[in-house]
C-alpha cells in the first residue's frame, strides 16, 4: 500500500531484531562454496599428515629403491593442489560481497529524494564500497571451524615434539621471508587493482548519487541500477583477481613444509644419529602443523578488532536496507492531455522546518509562468513538488482532474527540467543529450543540436557527439553545459517545463545563446520558469509572488506591476 506521499508502507519496520536476516535475504550465500573450500583443505592438510610413517621410515634408511621418496613427494604434491583448490571458498566470499554491493545500490535509487538530503554522500557510498565485505565473516568463521578441526585430527595421528626442532623453525623462518619477498609481487599487483577500480567505482557512484535528483526526475532509475551493475561487476573482476593473486600468496607459504621436508631429507640422518631427534614421526608431524596452526593464531589475534569492525558495519548497512522506498509505478490514474496544474492547500518542509504553507495557484496550460520572489521563499521547493520529487506533501498537485494518485512515473514522464545545474554525467555529448530519453535517431539528434546551437561546439571537439565531457561535464564550459541539457530537454519533448534559474551566473553573450535555445523550448508549452532577471519573467504569460512560504499574488505582468509593490520594485530593479 501507498500512501499520499508516494511512498511504499507495508512490511516495513523501524528497527529489525535479526539484521543478518535482513542483510542476506534475497542473496544467495555461499555455504556450499564455504564447506567444501573447507573440506578440499582439509583433505589436502591430512593427506600430508598421514605420510608421518613414510617420512620416519625414509629419515633411518629403511627402503631399498628411491620409489618411497617419489610416492610421499607425490603425496605432498597432491595435499598442496588440494589446499590451493580451496580457494573456491575465497571466491564464494568475493562473490558474496559483491551481491551485497547491488542489492545496497538497487535500494539507494529507490529511496526518497528526501534520504539523499539528509545523509552525507560519502557515508552511503561507504556503505557500497567497504561495509559489505564485513558480510563475510560467519562464513569465514565456519570455514575456521574447519581448519580447526582438520588441525585437531592432526594432532590425534602425530606427535608434536616441536621444542626439539628450534632449528628448523629457524630455518622456516628464513625460507618464509624469502617466499614472501617473491610473492609480494603478485598481492601489490591485485591491491592495485583493486585500488584503481574502486577509485573507479566510487567516482560512478559518487557521481550519480550527487545527480539523484535529476536521475528521477527523467525516470532513470532502472537504466542507473543496470550501470551501476557493470560497474559492479567490474569491481567483481578485480576482487577476483586479488583473491588469485593472494591465493599465490598463501601457497607459497603454504609450501614452506615442503621446504622445510627437503632440509630434512640432507639433515635427517645426522640429527637421527646424534640424539638430537628421537622419531622421524616427531620431524614430520612438526612439518605437517607448524606452519598452518601459525596462521590460525594470526586470525584469532585479529579477531577482536574484525569482529567490531564487522559489527558496525553490517548495522549501517542494514539501517538503508530498512528505509522505505517509493514505488515509481505504484497508481493507475490516466494523466489527461495538456492540462493546467493547479496547486491545492500545498504544505511541505524538510525535517521539522516548513518551506512552504497552503500554498494554491494555477499554472496555465501552453504559457510561461514566473515564480518570482525573494530568496528563502519556496520557489525552487515548489518546482520539485511540481516534478513529484518530494511526494510526502500536504495537500494536492492536480494535473486537471488527475492528481496525488497518479503514479510517480506517469507524472515525471510528463516534465522536463532544466536547472542551473545542466547535471552532466562522464560519458560522450550524444549520451548526455540522450540521457532518459527513447531510442533517439539521427535527423532527430540533429535537429535538437540545430535548435541548441550546439553545432559549433560539436565540431570544435575531436570526436565529435562522441567527445567525453569529462566528470561532471567538467571538460565544458557552464554555456555549454546548459545548451546540452537544453537539447536534451527539447529530445524529451515534454508536455512541462521546469526552467530553476537556467541562466543564471552566465556572461551576457553565453546567456543570449541560452535564452535563445529557452525561447525555442518553451514554444507552444507550459512552462514553469524560476528567474531573478526581469527579462525572462518580461515573456511570462503568468506570474506568481512568493513570499515567507506563501503565495503573495498572481496574475499578468502588467496586471502585478500594477498592484503588487514586490513585484513593481523587481520590474523597476
Amino acid at each position: 500500500m501507498r500512501n499520499k506521499s508516494g511512498l511504499v508502507t507495508e512490511n516495513i519496520t523501524v528497527k529489525t531484531k535479526k539484521p543478518l536476516r535482513t542483510l542476506y535475504k534475497g542473496v544467495r550465500l555461499p555455504v556450499l562454496r564455504t564447506l567444501f573450500g573447507s573440506l578440499l583443505y582439509l583433505v589436502g592438510t591430512l593427506i600430508v599428515a598421514t605420510q608421518a610413517d613414510a617420512v620416519a621410515a625414509i629419515s633411518v634408511g629403511k627402503f631399498k629403491d628411491l620409489s618411497p621418496i617419489f610416492m610421499y613427494a607425490l603425496m605432498c604434491f597432491v595435499g598442496y593442489i588440494f589446499s590451493f583448490a580451496a580457494v573456491v571458498a575465497d571466491l564464494g566470499f568475493v562473490e558474496l560481497s559483491t551481491r551485497i554491493r547491488k542489492k545496497i545500490w538497487r535500494k539507494i535509487m529507490h529511496l526518497p529524494l528526501s534520504y539523499s538530503d539528509r545523509e552525507c554522500p560519502n557515508r552511503v557510498l561507504s556503505r557500497v564500497t567497504a561495509d559489505p565485505e564485513y558480510s563475510c565473516l560467519p562464513f569465514k568463521l565456519l570455514q575456521l571451524v574447519f581448519t580447526l578441526v582438520a588441525f585437531l585430527l592432526m594432532v590425534l595421528v602425530g606427535d608434536a615434539a616441536i621444542a626439539e626442532l628450534v632449528p628448523l623453525l629457524i630455518i622456516g623462518f628464513i625460507v618464509n621471508i624469502i617466499i614472501m619477498f617473491i610473492t609480494a609481487r603478485f598481492s601489490e599487483r591485485g591491491a592495485l587493482y583493486v585500488a584503481g577500480k574502486l577509485s573507479a567505482f566510487t567516482a560512478f557512484l559518487a557521481e550519480r548519487f550527487g545527480r539523484i535528483r535529476f536521475i528521477k526526475a527523467m525516470n532513470s532509475e532502472e537504466k542507473e541500477n543496470a550501470a551501476s551493475l557493470r560497474c559492479i561487476e567490474e569491481r567483481y573482476r578485480a576482487d577476483k583477481y586479488n583473491a588469485m593473486a593472494n591465493t599465490c600468496v598463501q601457497f607459497g607459504q603454504f609450501f614452506l613444509p615442503f621446504v622445510l621436508l627437503a632440509t630434512a631429507f640432507l639433515v635427517g640422518s645426522l640429527l637421527i644419529s646424534n640424539g638430537s631427534v628421537s622419531s622421524g614421526t616427531t620431524l614430520a608431524a612438526f612439518y605437517a602443523y607448524g606452519g598452518n596452526l601459525v596462521l590460525v593464531f594470526q586470525f584469532f589475534s585479529q579477531f577482536p578488532s574484525v569482529f567490531s569492525a564487522t559489527k558496525g558495519g553490517s548495522k549501517k548497512i542494514v539501517s538503508i536496507l530498512e528505509e522505505k522506498e517509493e514505488d515509481p509505478d505504484l497508481g493507475g490514474c490516466e494523466l489527461p492531455g495538456n492540462a493546467d496544474l493547479i496547486l491545492e492547500g500545498v504544505s511541505f518542509g524538510y525535517g521539522s522546518r516548513e518551506v512552504i504553507h497552503n500554498i494554491s495557484a494555477c499554472i496555465p496550460k501552453g504559457k510561461i509562468t514566473a515564480i518570482v520572489g525573494p530568496n528563502g521563499s519556496g520557489k525552487t521547493t515548489v518546482l520539485k513538488l511540481l516534478d513529484r520529487l518530494y511526494p510526502d506533501f500536504d495537500g494536492n498537485i492536480r494535473m486537471g482532474d488527475a492528481g496525488n494518485e497518479v503514479s510517480l512515473r506517469a507524472w515525471r514522464d510528463r516534465f522536463g527540467v532544466v536547472s542551473q545545474n545542466a547535471g552532466l554525467f562522464e560519458g560522450s555529448i550524444r549520451d548526455n543529450i540522450c540521457y532518459g530519453v527513447r531510442d533517439v535517431k539521427e535527423e532527430e539528434l540533429s535537429a535538437v543540436i540545430k535548435l541548441a546551437c550546439l553545432e559549433d561546439l560539436v565540431a570544435s571537439h575531436e570526436g565529435g557527439l562522441d567527445f567525453n565531457v569529462g566528470f561532471n561535464g567538467g571538460k565544458l564550459s557552464g554555456g555549454e553545459q546548459q545548451r546540452i541539457a537544453i537539447a536534451r530537454a527539447m529530445l524529451k519533448n515534454p508536455d512541462y517545463l521546469i526552467l530553476d534559474e537556467a541562466t543564471a551566473n552566465l556572461d551576457p553573450v553565453t546567456e543570449e545563446k541560452i535564452r535563445t535555445g529557452i525561447d525555442v523550448l518553451t514554444r507552444g508549452r507550459t512552462a514553469i520558469v524560476v528567474a531573478h532577471n526581469f527579462r525572462t519573467v518580461a515573456k511570462a504569460g503568468h506570474v506568481i509572488v512568493m513570499r515567507n512560504g506563501t503565495v503573495e499574488d498572481e496574475g499578468t505582468v502588467e496586471e502585478l506591476k500594477a498592484r503588487n509593490a514586490f513585484f513593481k520594485a523587481f520590474a523597476e530593479t
